[in-house]
């Protein structure tokens, strides 16, 4: 990750139009637009409100900057870019992998909203992600590399790092990939001489008597900050690590904030504020599933296959399946369990080794030489694990699951003793949830109006793009073009 240039608080503050310093020894400062948050949305918002004139100061509460994006792939999804016509991309469009998006959400998780995904607002944005990508080429200097597909296949509408490795499947993009756009981005916000606070926490919106957002009230350590704006941009990210947001939005996912690849940053903060003078929030949320884990974090791959974990057989507190291994996320039935269990034999030496090494703490590795003396040591039901796991290598020999009707090639029988369960947890990446916005990422209230000067994007807003699934290449998409588009009608306060 990019670590922010090394320079003393008192150096930065003596480079900022400070106004006073009052009695209570609180730093006044003035600039046009405050960018709360330095991940895509923040970095973008800030690139974005320089370009168009205005003085930007951002705000970081983490010793590091980059976010939750910095930790993701760093593809971002295009279908009419200056790249792909370059390259002679063919079979793409933005109305191409605008269906792509919307069809996807097919298979989310049953219920939520059915009113989302808003597919208007899918279309607007897909068409906008093009202009973020020229963008992103011609003003900030980020390199990515040729188009190629998504992981799922598909036409070239993956726009990639160019620095990052290729994957071996030629698709998609490598693990953090995403810090080679914040580096570019940082890169060109110092050029520019555009500051970028560390460690400085913004804690309250300060507003006028009509309600408009006037500035932030911000602190780094024990020194108190008052900047005063135009506009304030949110670039917060989602609130995968606040559990009281997770209770109340996903309640089955809210025991497991400390199992997710959001930064630790993403705690709702931008969310939290705005709702504090009157923004409008969404009835409903849901998470980006990731994968499922063993809270033993080396036991994880043990039961993840070359087909990652369509192969396997899992159970819960009742010593049942309670899903069709085979879905394209599966954490979501795993959260919905009291508790989750993958059931494995011994085929593979190296796991059952590894898996012998923790079998004496059954809360992380449950063994038994039978189905009976593995059930016991699950504590659950000794008759309905063994008529679970008779029925399922009777699917896998007959090459039918009449249950959940996997894919035959899936169905892998598990028949030689010892027996294992590994306890497996739902990981998250990030959230669906926070502000409601209009197509300029102005934030609105209760009733649909604007709050003059407040405005916000990427998983802060990201609640109508998706029903209960995430579709990859969308997630940075929406932050750098939300956060370019932001700054740009932040400016203009």
């Amino acid at each position: 990750m990019h670590i922010i240039k090394q320079v003393s608080f008192a150096v930065l503050l003596a480079s900022l139009p400070i106004l006073t310093v009052n009695a209570a020894g609180i730093e006044k400062l003035n600039t046009d637009v405050v960018v709360v948050g330095s991940g895509g949305t923040g970095l973008s918002a800030a690139a974005s409100a320089h370009q168009n004139g205005a003085k930007v100061i951002v705000l970081e509460k983490l010793p590091l900057i980059g976010g939750s994006s910095a930790l993701a792939g760093g593809a971002i999804a295009a279908g009419n870019s200056n790249l792909q016509k370059r390259a002679g991309t063919k079979n793409v469009s933005d109305d191409g992998f605008a269906k792509i998006w919307i069809k996807d959400q097919e298979r989310s998780f049953p219920g939520g909203d059915e009113a989302m995904p808003d597919e208007k607002r899918i279309h607007k944005a897909v068409s906008e992600f093009d202009k973020t990508v020229n963008w992103m080429e011609d003003t900030i200097g980020y390199k990515f590399a040729a188009p190629r597909p998504f992981g799922y296949g598909g036409p070239d509408y993956a726009h990639a790092p160019a620095e990052s490795p290729v994957p071996a499947s030629g698709r998609g993009s490598s693990p953090a990939g995403g810090r080679f756009v914040i580096k570019a981005f940082k890169t060109y916000l110092d050029q520019e001489g555009v500051p970028v606070m560390t460690g400085t926490r913004a804690e309250e919106l300060i507003t006028d008597d009509k309600g408009n957002v006037i500035g932030v009230k911000a602190s780094k350590g024990n020194q108190k900050l008052e900047i005063r704006a135009k506009a304030v941009v949110l670039g917060t990210g989602g609130y995968a690590r606040n559990q009281e947001l997770l209770q109340q939005y996903t309640p089955s996912y809210a025991p497991f904030t400390e199992e997710s690849n959001a930064t630790r940053g993403a705690t709702g903060d931008g969310i939290i504020m705005a709702k504090k003078i009157g923004a409008a929030g969404f009835k409903d949320g849901w998470v980006m599933g990731l994968k499922p884990v063993s809270p033993q974090k080396e036991l994880s791959n043990t039961f993840r296959t070359k087909n990652v974990y369509k192969e396997q057989v899992f159970v819960n507190q009742d010593g049942k399946r309670f899903m069709k291994e085979d879905l394209p996320y599966i954490v979501d039935p795993i959260a919905e369990q009291k508790t989750a269990w993958a059931i494995l034999d011994s085929k593979n030496q190296a796991n059952a080794e590894l898996l012998n090494k923790y079998a004496n703490d059954p809360s992380i590795v449950a063994k038994g030489n039978t189905w009976e003396e593995l059930a016991k040591a699950m504590k659950v039901s000794p008759q309905n694990l063994e008529n679970t796991m008779e029925q399922y290598n009777k699917y896998c020999r007959d090459k039918n699951d009449a249950l959940y009707h996997k894919d035959p090639n899936y169905l892998v029988a598990v028949d030689k003793a010892p027996f294992f369960a590994v306890r497996v947890i739902p990981a998250t990446m990030g959230t669906m949830g926070g502000l409601q916005t209009n197509d300029k990422f102005q934030v609105l209230r209760q009733d649909g109006s604007v709050i003059k000067g407040l405005y916000a994007g990427g998983e802060t807003v990201n609640r109508p793009y998706y029903r209960r699934v995430y579709t990859s290449g969308t997630g940075l998409g929406l932050a750098y073009t939300s956060g370019r588009i932001a700054g740009e009608n932040a400016a203009k306060e």
